[in-house]
C-alpha cells in the first residue's frame, strides 16, 4: 500500500529560509574572524604570546565556521529543491487525473 506524503510547503519554505540565514551569519563571524585574525597576526610580531595563541586558535577554528556556511547555504538549496520537486511533482501527477 503506498503512503501518503505531505509537506506544509510555507513552514517547510521557512526552515529553507532559517538556513539561509544562519548560512549569511555564519559568513559574518567568518569575516569577523579574518579581522582578527589580521590584528592579532600583526601584534604577534610585537611580542604579545597571548595574541599568538588567540591567533592559533582562530585560524584552526575559521575554516570549520567556513565549511558551516557552506552546509547551511547547501541546506537551504536542497530543501528548496524539494519544495520545487513536491510542488512540481504534486501539480505534474495531478494533471493526469484531469
Amino acid at each position: 500500500m503506498a503512503e501518503e506524503v505531505y509537506m506544509d510547503i510555507p513552514v517547510v519554505q521557512r526552515m529553507a529560509d532559517s538556513f539561509g540565514q544562519f548560512s549569511e551569519i555564519l559568513k559574518g563571524v567568518s569575516k569577523a574572524m579574518e579581522a582578527a585574525l589580521m590584528i592579532l597576526r600583526a601584534t604577534a610580531f610585537v611580542g604579545l604570546i597571548g595574541g599568538a595563541i588567540v591567533e592559533r586558535w582562530i585560524s584552526m577554528m575559521k575554516p570549520n565556521v567556513d565549511k558551516m556556511a557552506a552546509k547551511m547555504a547547501e541546506l537551504q538549496n536542497d530543501v528548496n529543491g524539494a519544495i520545487v520537486s513536491y510542488r512540481d511533482g504534486d501539480n505534474t501527477g495531478s494533471n493526469h487525473f484531469r
